[in-house]
């Protein structure tokens, strides 16, 4: 239980300069669960006061009660019990609380009718609820889900032959778009024909991967493991308990610019030509938020020195899906509440 101080009445007598006692009165403060009780409780205390400086008796009564609370309720339960009383060993907390600071007990039920209209006038924004009525009209298109993914290549480029080839790794960047928020990378699917079991290495940094091939300094690695291979024309997805979710910050440019390096440790990974004058120029896929740029074909693992660019191939296209939730700051309305 809960017993809150307030209610106090102050009187004083001169004896070889003041002598004051304050009187306290408990008053319970709130609706207690059935089965509980609450009780008022009388304390006086007592004191000589021969100021300067001068101060308020009152607020060394309510600061000396609510920081040695345990020590009352314990001095309290002590005279109980030898008292043969038992009522205070249930108190649990004890708080004086200022006369003019207490608020009203609560009433047990609603004190009057709910009123025939609104009682304001609209808000300026809208509220983090949903309305508590569906709209008269659905909207003109639906919501776009969250988590979003972005596929590239096409059902052409996952058979025999074309202009697909294969090698360890390949590098590229991911880049938002001016208008777009930030996005949060969740998972990566790469194509390689083997169904055998095939190990894979996610690195990543933010900026573009340009000027910081060949080094795994400022690379941050987010996901390792083994996966077994899907095989011919079908994509095989990094495990979500391996991935760790990264962010790209909105706005596009540099700012809005996050490079990443896949890897395999054998020769399996199946990337795409591209059509560029150079990695990092071309778009070849996209989404409202995202746009995936050609990249860079690695010939060797791990990774090799930038001097030996003969282990660099581009432009390459990723074949692969790009999964991303478009909201990841999520306002408080999203859940519900």
């Amino acid at each position: 239980q809960e017993v809150f101080a307030g209610r106090r009445s102050l009187s004083r007598r001169k004896k070889g300069g003041r002598r004051w006692e304050a009187r306290v009165g408990n008053v319970t403060q709130r609706l207690l669960p059935s089965g509980s009780s609450a009780l008022d409780v009388s304390v006086v205390i007592t004191g000589d006061y021969r100021p300067p400086p001068y101060i308020d008796l009152n607020v060394i009564a309510e600061d000396s009660i609510n920081r040695q609370g345990e020590k009352v309720i314990s001095s309290l339960q002590e005279r109980g019990s030898r008292a043969g009383r038992s009522f205070f060993e249930r108190v649990e907390g004890i708080e004086a609380t200022a006369k003019e600071a207490l608020t009203e007990r609560p009433t047990r039920a609603p004190t009057g009718k709910p009123s025939p209209g609104p009682t304001g006038l609209p808000t300026a924004e809208p509220s983090l609820l949903p309305s508590a009525l569906p709209s008269d009209q659905p909207s003109a298109q639906p919501s776009r889900a969250l988590e979003q993914t972005i596929v590239t290549g096409s059902s052409q480029d996952l058979q025999l032959g074309g202009t697909t080839t294969s090698s360890y790794g390949y590098l590229f960047n991911l880049r938002t778009k001016p208008t777009s928020p930030v996005v949060q990378i969740t998972s990566l699917e790469f194509y390689t024909e083997s169904t055998q079991s095939v190990n894979y290495e996610v690195w990543t940094r933010e900026g573009s991967f340009k000027d910081f091939k060949g080094s795994y300094e400022g690379w941050t690695l987010i996901a390792e493991g083994s996966v077994e291979g899907r095989g011919l024309g079908r994509y095989t997805q990094i495990p979500d308990d391996t991935f760790t979710p990264v962010s790209i910050r909105g706005g596009g440019g540099e700012d809005g610019t996050r490079a990443f390096y896949i890897t395999l440790d054998s020769k399996e990974l199946i990337y795409k030509l591209g059509n560029g004058p150079d990695s990092d120029v071309d778009v070849h896929a996209s989404s409202a938020e995202l746009e995936v740029y050609e990249g860079e074909g690695v010939l060797t693992y791990p990774f090799p020195a930038v001097a030996e660019i003969s282990y660099y191939r581009y432009p390459r296209q990723y074949l692969g899906t790009i999964h991303y939730d478009r909201l990841p700051c999520k306002p408080y309305s999203v859940f519900g509440h």
